[in-house]
């Protein structure tokens, strides 16, 4: 099964934002009844819909829909099963969208497929896991705790490991809800081959440079193409700090400071905060502009690219840079290339997530925000990847200044971490395989 994304934007129809916002809010109020039809579908990893403000700022009264969903299979098809199981809630959301004419008989797939701008970078933490799949293994620890809870386990109380493992296994067999669980889980080509692919992707490039320096004190032709590559890059490098010190330059005339610019909308923010921390599992939408010209832009697009191939190829088995409480998230450019959303579905809290993602990825995200700005501004930085985020008051300040209040969310397995489902799905790999004692004992601790 592989995972699809998808993210709906579109304008919001003037004076129509309180109706919107009464609207989604009344139905994230009636979740248990599923008013969106996300949790009868079966195959929504998690969704949200969240109202950004317009990009002059807070005060404007233009403002934009955002619909991101984490989904198994194509997105098509998922959005003419929820047109269908959705009862006229969603037609009923976007009516009060720029586009459509408020008539029955509207063609709101269609609608709802044009305004999809997708992602530039879509991360997953478990490709391949569908929603099926990590419920049911979830399902599988726990009927294995009850076995072994109940007297058949109690009769197990000293046994050696190998017994024990053998006696869960004879237990999931014989239970016809749980036999699939000996048949392997099927792994991703990417998951086990990227990391291969990546190297091989790399490896032509390096091998061709190392020969091209190998060369050039011999032939003119192969000094000349290596003193171009150095003048190119000479040429960029020199283009992106020239943009940092202008940055800086901008910053230091900055009216007014970042700290009084936070603390203007800390009526907004403390809204946001109020319910930022749902549970075991949140969600965080923010949203940015792109700071002004053309270098930026492409700077943003590339550094957006090497973080989705990096995604794809490295970072596919629970863990982005090194941060393993990340479900979904994603980095869209808008189409006219004036703004970055990023979206997230993530474990703990906001504070703990943005301390991770300060301690152990701040380059990259440096990297992806220095092309950014909002009022408080993004924190001064060098190289692309030094210093910003590590400036860590002023990046918080930045990232909290660009939040908006995630209306509308839905998590498939909301009890569930990052490590949790990994945990299920190291249980059910090593289920129906003969372990060494050592492997065992390893393996029943996850239990």
């Amino acid at each position: 099964m592989r995972q699809s994304a998808f993210t709906i934007l579109t304008d919001i129809k003037p004076g129509h934002v309180d109706a919107v916002t009464r609207l989604l809010d009344r139905i994230d109020a009636d979740r248990g009844r599923d008013p969106l039809g996300f949790d009868r579908l079966g195959t929504v990893h998690f969704a949200s819909l969240s109202i950004l403000p317009g990009s002059a700022g807070p005060d404007d009264d233009r403002a934009s829909l955002v619909f991101e969903g984490n989904i198994d299979g194509p997105t098509a098809r998922f959005l003419r099963q929820l047109r269908d199981l959705a009862d006229g809630t969603v037609d009923e959301i976007y009516r009060h969208c720029a586009g459509h004419p408020g008539e029955s008989g509207f063609d709101l797939v269609r609608y709802l497929t044009a305004h999809d701008i997708g992602t530039n970078v879509f991360y997953v933490a478990r490709p391949g896991r569908s929603v099926g799949e990590v419920r049911r293994e979830d399902r599988l620890r726990t009927r294995i705790r009850e076995f072994l809870d109940g007297p058949e386990g109690a009769a197990l109380r000293g046994q050696s490991p190998g017994l024990v493992h053998a006696a869960i296994v004879a237990y999931v067999r014989g239970r016809r809800d749980l036999a699939w669980a000996l048949d392997p889980a099927p792994v991703p080509f990417l998951v086990r081959n990227g990391r291969w692919i990546a190297g091989l992707a790399v490896a032509p490039a390096a091998l061709g440079l190392l020969l091209l320096i190998g060369r050039a004190p011999h032939q003119h032709g192969a000094r000349l193409a290596l003193l171009a590559v150095a003048a190119g890059a000479a040429a960029v490098a020199g283009r992106l700090r020239s943009a940092e010190k202008r940055d800086d330059e901008h910053d230091r005339k900055r009216s007014p400071t970042w700290q009084a610019a936070f603390a203007a909308v800390s009526g907004r923010i403390s809204e946001v905060r109020e319910f930022e921390d749902r549970g075991d599992q949140n969600h965080l939408a923010s949203v940015a502009e792109i700071k002004p010209g053309r270098f930026r832009r492409i700077t943003l697009r590339a550094v957006l690219a090497a973080v989705q191939a990096r995604a794809r190829l490295v970072d596919n088995r629970g863990s982005l840079g090194g941060i393993s409480s990340i479900h979904f998230a994603r980095w869209t450019m808008t189409p006219d290339g004036r703004r970055l959303i990023f979206l997230s579905n993530y474990d703990g809290s906001w504070e703990s997530y943005l301390n991770e993602f300060i301690d152990l990825a701040s380059g990259g995200l440096t990297a992806v925000w220095t092309n950014t700005d909002n009022a408080v501004g993004f924190p001064a930085t060098r190289w692309l990847t030094s210093d910003g985020a590590r400036d860590e008051a002023r990046f918080k300040a930045f990232a909290r200044y660009g939040m908006v209040r995630t209306r509308v969310w839905y998590s498939a397995y909301p009890h569930l971490s990052v490590p949790n489902i990994a945990n299920n799905m190291a249980i059910r790999r090593d289920l129906g395989f003969l372990l060494g004692p050592d492997e065992t004992r390893t393996w029943l601790r996850r239990l």
